[in-house]
């Protein structure tokens, strides 16, 4: 039998391998590939006749004995002799495609599956380049070892393909060196959508000469085989293909998601990342209805949409106070007298929350922004760009954020567990009507202590108030020195105007979780009262009832069924639950995204978006992974500080259909385990929504 084969004259195209079959394809297709060498998928099928079986049932992965299957089988292989007369053959057939001195090759993965656009099996299988000729036989049996890794028998069951129909050819050709090398990719069904091309390695510089060819390439192979991606070297403007595959751009793998509004609609992602409840949906229809902010808020697949509302921008309240500071202590001489007590009945405390909300949103937040407008506005006048400056400029502002973690400090330097406990209730004392999240749906710091411990505990590491005065003082001097004389008393008054309207955007922050926990605990009060009519099993539960439905049963208007109450939840869950796996794209989520803490940048690898936690099984969080570790890990969403969206780990994502960034610089140092985080595939964005509570 003869196992090598001159690629190209006359062998079976189903021993090739998906590799081998690529160069043919791009020879066909006019362009300049290796000539190169294929040792036929027989040799993988010879050395392996007789030895260990392997379990080869679709989705027969299953732990050690498994392992030990694959392990013995591997070790069989890599002791049997090479068929008598193979080296010799594949000796004088390397002489035949490079007969210069001193020549060296490539040695190559080539399997059945390499070029199956539903089972790409990107860097699975192990290549050797930059060989000379005496090595080719050792790492011809380390590519063919390669396919009896734990990597591939996972990738294969995951795809429920069987061993038995796994065919591996090994491809060799001389090494094609260059200036520059890389991938290239094209999608056809959106001719607004450019080719990409990375340069894996050369000079970024040097792909330029060959730009022009590779773009002529990728367009006709699009025009033959559909979306495509290439391996390429160049020198000059001449360029090598080495291999042609199926290409998934990175959206594709997106097959649904939240509801978009469309229109200017934006989803508040950076502050309600999450789908409301529908109690709090509920509240955002009341005070969309009921109050003039100038925005408009929506519920659309479960998440909160705004947009700008120019036709009641003039609030009731008439024109806004001159300072931020002013409207918030107007403000709280009508809250405070409204929630020195809880509300009698769940409309008394509807009524507070919106007399609340309108003068919180329409008035007093727009006089806050209003001073850090100001304030950018004077910096670009006199020639100095804000945004590298405000971060520092409204930091160390005594504020109701300054104050919590002054408390949080407190409870963490606690010398025992006493004083940790009075350090705690002093931080219920103020701050006990917040949560961790803004849906009433969430219990408050006061109903679950052990949250708020870890969340102090956290909030402790998070930055250090020595060191934000110090950036703040060193960014003022700075500005001050930069401008004239004559404008410097102008710069103090902003400055202050600016820094004042900071402590407020804070301070009202409080005010509004001590309104929302009044609805809270009234909404507990009419699910305390459905328990005991038998209509619910959990308080808890009326969260999840819509508040329209809530409000009629507390006011006599309707009785509530059991049956009706049960299908509600249901339906209300089972929404939920399906919300949370296909959130919005972080691309309706507005520039108030920009600013959110734990905000991460990388590249699109593949499309999507997901909800969860950092951990091993969820989000899986890395500064690198190989191909083959994988098809072993089971994760929902990938962040890779390494790579690009057209390597190997962003292929795979692609496959199996889950979001993937990749070249995410950072993501390690900025999350931790249990850090809840939005991961946009799409957008290329890593989001950080919250700590493990």
């Amino acid at each position: 039998m003869s196992f090598c084969v001159r690629l190209g004259l006359g062998a079976d195209p189903g021993k090739l391998g998906g590799k081998a079959r690529s160069l043919l394809r791009l020879r066909a297709a006019g362009l300049r590939v290796p000539e190169a060498v294929v040792v036929t998928s027989d040799l993988f099928a010879w050395l392996r006749a007789g030895g260990p079986a392997l379990p080869s049932a679709p989705g027969a992965w299953a732990g050690p004995a498994v392992l030990e299957a694959i392990a013995r089988a591997s070790e069989a292989l890599a002791g049997r002799p090479w068929p008598e007369g193979l080296t010799g053959t594949l000796a004088t057939m390397l002489r035949a495609l490079a007969p210069q001195p001193g020549a060296r090759f490539a040695v190559r993965s080539s399997t059945s599956i390499e070029d199956d656009a539903g089972a790409l099996a990107a860097g699975l299988f192990l290549s050797r380049l930059d060989l000379p000729a005496g090595a080719v036989p050792d790492a011809l049996r380390a590519v063919l070892l390669s396919a009896l890794a734990p990597g591939v028998f996972a990738y294969l069951c995951r795809r429920d393909l069987s061993t038995d129909t796994l065919g591996v050819a090994v491809l060799i050709h001389p090494f094609v060196t260059g200036d520059a090398a890389g991938t290239a990719a094209i999608d056809p069904s959106d001719p607004s959508d450019p080719p990409a091309i990375e340069v894996h390695s050369g000079d970024a510089g040097n792909a330029g000469a060959a730009r022009a060819g590779l773009v002529d390439a990728l367009t006709k192979l699009a025009d033959l085989h559909g979306p495509v991606e290439v391996e390429w070297v160049a020198t000059g403007s001449e360029v090598t293909f080495l291999q042609l595959r199926p290409y998934q751009r990175p959206r594709a793998a997106r097959t649904s998601g939240a509801p978009d509004p469309g229109g200017d609609w934006r989803w508040d992602a950076a502050h309600n990342p999450l789908p409301l409840s529908s109690a709090q949906a509920g509240l955002v229809a009341l005070v969309d209805r009921t109050c003039q902010t100038g925005f408009r808020q929506r519920v659309a697949g479960g998440y909160l949409f705004y947009r700008a509302d120019d036709a009641t921008n003039e609030t009731s309240e008439g024109t806004p106070p001159s300072s931020a500071t002013e409207a918030l202590r107007a403000l709280r001489a009508v809250a405070d007298p409204r929630l020195a007590a809880p509300a009698p009945t769940l409309e008394a405390a509807l009524a507070t929350f919106t007399a609340i909300y309108q003068p919180l949103f329409g008035v007093v937040q727009p006089a806050a922004r209003a001073g850090r407008s100001a304030l950018a506005a004077f910096l670009r006048r006199h020639a100095i760009d804000p945004a590298p400056h405000l971060p520092a400029l409204l930091t160390a502002i005594p504020s109701a954020a300054s104050e919590r973690r002054r408390r949080a400090r407190v409870f963490i330097d606690a010398p025992d567990a006493a004083a940790r406990a009075t350090a705690r209730d002093a931080y219920l004392e103020s701050f006990g009507d917040e949560s961790s999240d803004w849906d009433v749906v969430v219990p408050t710091w006061r109903e679950a202590p052990e949250a708020l411990e870890r969340r102090l505990l956290a909030a402790g590491r998070e930055g250090h108030p020595e060191a934000e005065s110090g950036a703040f003082a060193a960014a003022a001097s700075t500005i001050r020195n930069a401008l004239p004389p004559v404008a410097r008393d102008d710069w103090e008054i902003h400055l202050a105007a600016a820094r004042a309207g900071a402590a407020v955007g804070e301070d009202d922050d409080a005010l509004y979780a001590r309104a929302a926990a009044q609805v809270r605990l009234a909404l507990l009060r009419e699910g305390g009262r459905l328990v005991a009519g038998g209509v619910l099993e959990r308080a808890g539960d009326i969260f999840w009832l819509p508040l329209g439905v809530v409000r009629d049963d507390a006011r006599g208007v309707v009785n509530l069924s059991r049956a009706d109450a049960m299908k509600c939840l249901a339906d209300a869950r089972a929404a939920d639950a399906e919300a949370r796996t296909n959130p919005p794209g972080l691309a309706v989520a507005g520039a108030a995204l920009a600013e959110t803490p734990g905000l991460v940048r990388g590249k699109s690898g593949a499309g999507g978006t997901y909800i969860g936690r950092v951990r091993i099984g969820e989000v899986l969080v890395a500064r690198t992974i190989l191909p083959t570790e994988l098809p072993l890990i089971a994760a929902a969403a990938l962040v890779i500080e390494t790579g690009g969206p057209l390597d190997h780990v962003a292929a795979q994502a692609r496959e199996r259909g889950i979001p993937a960034v990749v070249g995410a610089v950072g993501a390690c140092d900025r999350l931790r385990d249990g850090d809840r985080v939005l991961v946009d595939g799409d957008a290329g964005l890593v989001v950080k929504l919250g700590s493990d509570d």
